[in-house]
């Protein structure tokens, strides 16, 4: 409430002041013209009076008054050109208004003298001339009222009483008239200068509105086309100010920029640190292109850098922006470590126009993420291409989930000592055709990035279920990191099981390491539910990740898988040997049973057994098999040699 009323008053005040311009810009054009019309006025009563007065009355004091209106005339005309500060209008216009009661009786008490010695003509025209003479003046006064009155109140009125109370009824009719003139003239002039305070406040008014407009049109444009938590410009920007660039004929390069592990910090800390640290990259941005670079924010954790230079300079820039976003963002409270990857496209070189620019930058940040982040990376023909061909398999991919294209193969899993299956590891096949084949390696990650990778594994482990019911032994299934973030994926699992009448206990769910550290609070749920409906867990891919003994010792495992990389190495590098000699030395102390994977040959498999490693997998003991094969393999073993 009272921000309007203090708005308001506000407002008043600027309209009282332009109200002032006004009136002293009026008063600036009238003024000299008053005085003029006086001098004429004055020149014709002296004419009017000669010979009948003495020297002094006739010539003397139209003199005196033409040089006292020939100052204020120059006083006015000094000022035609200049508008002088509003708080000095108030003081001129007093001025005004004084000289104004001055001359005017003067002017009133030189006519009165001149009336009372004239004879009757003569005393008709004196009051005609005096009241014409008052009458100019008060029109040239009319945008300051108050001076206009006393010119008529000062200058005709006293000839005017003479003319109402003389004898001659000729010299009361021209009084009369006079003052009836003199009313109809004043209630015009109150009139008027009633419509010019009223045209001076609507444009006033105007001048506020236009002003409020151009305030509300800035502040959408600021909204329009900035960011309005870093104050960077915002993507809409970018797009213009490339299509400006482009339009020229110099070089330029774009980056598009993604923060490494900006979610975690969101998870775990809060919007507000993650806010603070969004405001925090920026600034770093600003500071490390410098003169070099305009930046942008894009949204979420995703910025630009338009730089104006050739491509080894832009590479220069994107260097220095990676190591930049390495350091450690200090906050209030806590100290941030992330790292940002770019991606790089140039101008004219990469793209001829906007959208192929953007788009190319972007498939270079892919490139770049994919190369293990807080990396820059420059666009190449050849990225194009495997983004389309992603994009098409992504497609199919889409496709082949609505079909049910996707089959379940199974890898043995063999006890070392005997040599006997004890499980079988689920893996996804994709029959194409006659096309070409797409591995897991490939259509995995894609259907993790594109959201069907729940839908993917269910449908699996749903058809693994019916197939291997009556096999006696257990199965083994790879879920991805994101799935240990969906917080009712137990309950789908144990949907399936129920479903499919198969033992919770012959499912064992394969985790990597790298799984833990995306959302530990998240898996750590998950795995106890898992564990809790009497599902088996395996920490997969051991000594890849970031491995943890805490992991080990915290969270419920029934058995470790050691990652094929060590598996293959170990005949021909010790190193690798004595790595996955104290992996199972360390399983066999927390007594978690040890898989290996990747077991190629007899020797390999010899030297495990002989290590204490329990269990392995690998193609020695046998590739990925359908059911068919499974069970024609199952039914050849159980008949007699």
């Amino acid at each position: 409430m009272f921000r309007r009323a203090s708005l308001a008053v506000g407002v008043r005040t600027e309209q009282n002041r332009a109200i002032l311009v006004e009136q002293f810009r009026a008063l600036r054009q009238q003024v000299p013209l008053m005085y003029a019309l006086m001098l004429v006025d004055a020149t014709f009563l002296s004419f009017a009076s000669h010979g009948t007065v003495n020297m002094w009355w006739s010539l003397g004091m139209p003199v005196a008054l033409a040089l006292l209106g020939g100052v204020r005339a120059a006083f006015w005309l000094r000022r035609r050109s200049a508008v002088p500060d509003p708080e000095m209008i108030p003081r001129y216009l007093l001025g005004t208004t004084i000289v104004a009661v001055v001359l005017s009786l003067g002017f009133g008490g030189w006519g009165l003298v001149l009336y009372v010695q004239a004879d009757l003509v003569r005393r008709a025209c004196i009051a005609l001339y005096i009241f014409i003479g008052a009458i100019s003046c008060c029109y040239c006064l009319q945008s300051l009222p108050r001076a206009g009155h006393v010119v008529l109140l000062c200058g005709a009125a006293p000839v005017t009483l003479c003319l109402l109370f003389s004898a001659d009824w000729f010299l009361r009719g021209v009084g009369f008239n006079i003052v009836v003139v003199t009313t109809v003239i004043l209630s015009m002039l109150r009139a008027s200068h009633a419509g010019f305070i009223e045209v001076l406040t609507s444009r006033a008014d105007m001048v506020t509105e236009q002003r409020r407009a151009q305030g509300a049109e800035q502040r959408a444009h600021q909204l329009a086309y900035h960011d309005p938590l870093t104050g960077l410009p915002n993507r809409r920007a970018l797009a213009e100010a490339l299509e400006t660039r482009m339009a020229g004929d110099k070089p330029l390069g774009l980056l598009i920029i993604d923060l490494d592990r900006f979610k975690s910090i969101n998870d775990v800390h809060g919007h507000h640190a993650g806010d603070q640290l969004l405001r925090d990259v920026a600034a770093r941005l600003g500071s490390v292109t410098g003169g070099q670079g305009v930046s942008y924010r894009l949204g979420g954790d995703e910025f630009a850098v338009i730089v104006d230079a050739d491509g080894e300079g832009v590479r220069r820039v994107a260097h220095a922006i990676v190591q930049a976003m390495l350091k450690p963002f200090a906050g209030p409270d806590l100290v941030h470590h992330i790292g940002a990857s770019v991606g790089i496209s140039l101008y004219p070189n990469d793209a001829a126009d906007r959208e192929t620019l953007m788009r190319r930058a972007d498939i270079a940040l892919y490139k770049a993420k994919q190369s293990g982040r807080s990396q820059h990376c420059a666009f190449e023909p050849m990225l194009d291409a495997e983004i389309r061909r992603r994009a098409e398999i992504e497609r199919e991919l889409r496709e082949a989930m609505e079909t049910d294209a996707f089959v379940p193969h199974y890898q043995p899993i063999v006890a070392l000592a005997s040599g006997v299956v004890v499980g079988y590891e689920l893996l996804a096949r994709w029959p194409r055709g006659d096309r070409e084949e797409i591995g897991p390696e490939q259509f995995i990650p894609i259907a993790e990035e594109c959201g069907l990778i729940n839908l993917l594994m269910l449908r699996l482990l749903r058809r693994a279920c019916r197939e291997t019911r009556d096999w006696d032994v257990a199965i083994s299934i790879n879920v991805s990191p994101i799935q240990l973030k969906d917080p009712w994926f137990s309950q789908k699992v144990l949907a399936v099981l129920t479903r499919e009448r198969f033992p919770p206990q012959r499912l064992t769910i394969e985790i990597t390491e790298n799984a833990l550290i995306v959302d530990a609070d998240s898996a750590q749920q998950t795995i106890a539910s898992l564990k809790n409906q009497g599902i088996q867990l395996a920490l997969d891919d051991f000594g890849t990740g970031y491995s943890s003994l805490q992991h080990l010792q915290m969270l419920p495992f029934d058995r470790l898988k050691i990652d094929r990389s060590f598996v293959t190495a170990m005949e021909r590098d010790p190193a690798a040997m004595r790595l996955v000699h104290a992996i199972i030395t360390l399983a066999s102390t927390l007594e978690l049973p040890v898989v290996a994977e990747g077991i190629e040959s007899a020797s390999t498999a010899r030297t495990l057994a002989r290590l204490g490693c329990a269990m392995g997998q690998g193609f020695h003991f046998g590739y990925p098999m359908s059911m068919e094969d499974i069970e024609a393999a199952r039914t050849a073993a159980a008949q007699p040699a």
